[in-house]
């Protein structure tokens, strides 16, 4: 048997190397006020999420499987369950679960959270690891990596919308490899290795759009997974490469990526920016593309006190890639619905509203809403910017044109929902799974990290009694 360690000559080269050190090296005290105090509120909103996710379709398939493929307990819960499996089943699980809702955080590996913070407490639970303070190096540590490689992969457009690959899935990965691999501890080689193990067997395409099916929300879950199992095996001893994000041939960037990678990406201002900051909340249950156009609708609506018998059309001008990805003119299935810009508008329109209760299926099938979704338009305009958002143009019976265009939508960092409102959508989303004080308990305990017993009550408040 050949045991002998391999050769690291030149290792300080490799950008999965620096990441790998700034990861193992993280430490709380040396962080800023604000960027932790980010980490809390990313970290209830998705909780938040997570638990508005537990009774959809998507989240009851999940449980049925894992009693195939995880069968019997384990030291990790599934949140908002009685139930519990191993590490690597409750990070698949539960990231999928984190998803089911398309309200957890975008602009990191596209969604961030679904894919660290299931893989943060899952080796947490299974480690039995009280330390908030390492919890928030973890979920800072993910978010970084995990939006660092999306960069260099030349950002979301060029690798998702050029490439056809989901990078929640092929990003997100690393980061929960690097928030796995902080939490157990690991050191810079081996979490280095961890890195590569992730990105040698990472994934995800956009081929659910083509007919709303599911599988975008196992992306979430999976990366969560492949990051909990990669840091396992390192810390084991099981080695990864360490020029997995650059190697020439073979490596991440040049087979992911083709022509639009941006290698020096990878480590720009590594250790000093913190790219969970970049992270944005979503205050509307759909793809953060139809945002801005809904706070345009939104707002038009309450302003001329508009009802949907009043509007005879809208037209929306878009760019290529937003007709591409959020152009469905029909969708049936949440999912679909979600990634729809004409329905999104139609069903804000005739409701006032874009909550998770507007993408059910009561909704879906009603006919007012799909009676006004056949008078919006998409029309590519090719002088528009890519990174540009929707205009939109609303023709009434009475032939007034009302017309409206946010640059920024509300929930960017640029534009962000007040922690208070942040609170406020964990509650209303929590209490759909928890009681009343197990949901105030579980705020009460992220907003504590890393205070003594603030992990043990989190944790425990994510069960239901057996």
């Amino acid at each position: 048997m050949d045991d002998r360690r391999p050769d690291t000559r030149g290792m300080d080269q490799s950008p999965s190397v620096a990441m790998a050190g700034f990861v193992a090296d993280l430490d709380l005290a040396r962080v800023p006020d604000d960027v932790v105090a980010y980490a809390r509120v990313l970290m209830l909103d998705l909780l938040g999420a997570a638990l508005a996710g537990v009774d959809t379709a998507e989240a009851r398939a999940m449980l049925s499987a894992a009693e195939g493929f995880a069968p019997g307990a384990g030291p990790c819960a599934i949140w908002g369950t009685a139930r519990t499996t191993t590490a690597a089943a409750a990070a698949l699980v539960n990231g999928v679960i984190a998803h089911a809702q398309e309200l957890d955080d975008f602009g990191g590996a596209d969604h961030s959270g679904a894919v660290v913070i299931p893989a943060v407490l899952a080796v947490a639970e299974a480690e039995g690891i009280d330390d908030g303070k390492r919890v928030l190096e973890a979920v800072i540590a993910g978010y970084d990596v995990a939006l660092r490689v999306l960069e260099g992969a030349g950002g979301y457009r060029a690798h998702n919308t050029g490439g056809g690959w989901h990078s929640t899935g092929t990003c997100g990965s690393f980061g929960a490899a690097a928030a796995a691999a902080r939490m157990l501890g690991l050191d810079a080689e081996k979490t280095a290795w961890a890195l590569g193990i992730a990105g040698s067997f990472t994934g995800g395409i956009w081929a659910f759009l083509a007919d709303g099916a599911m599988s975008k929300r196992y992306h979430t879950g999976r990366a969560a997974e492949i990051g909990v199992t990669a840091a396992y095996m390192a810390r084991a001893g099981f080695t990864g490469p360490t020029r997995v994000l650059d190697a020439e041939w073979g490596g991440f960037l040049a087979t992911y990526c083709a022509d639009g990678a941006r290698p020096e990406a990878l480590t720009a201002g590594l250790g000093r920016e913190y790219r969970i900051m970049k992270s944005g909340i979503k205050p509307y249950a759909a793809c953060r593309g139809l945002h801005s156009a809904l706070d345009v609708v939104l707002r038009l609506r309450a302003e001329r006190d508009l009802a949907a018998a009043d509007v005879a059309r809208v037209d929306i001008r878009c760019s290529a890639e937003h007709k591409l990805t959020i152009g469905d003119p029909e969708p049936w299935t949440r999912l679909a619905a979600q990634m729809s810009l004409p329905y999104g508008i139609a069903v804000a329109l005739v409701t006032g509203r874009a909550s998770l209760t507007e993408f059910e299926d009561r909704w879906i099938g009603d006919a007012e809403v799909r009676g006004l979704m056949a008078r919006v338009t998409m029309t590519v305009d090719p002088g528009r910017d890519e990174n540009a958002e929707p205009s939109v143009s609303i023709e009434t019976t009475g032939g007034e044109r009302l017309e409206g265009h946010e640059p920024i939508g509300l929930g960017d960092p640029l534009n962000p929902l007040t922690t208070e409102q942040v609170v406020a959508k964990y509650t209303n989303l929590a209490r759909r799974a928890l009681p009343s004080d197990a949901a105030a308990t579980l705020r009460d305990a992220v907003f504590n990290l890393p205070a003594p017993d603030s992990m043990a009550r989190l944790l425990a408040a994510l069960r239901l009694p057996g």
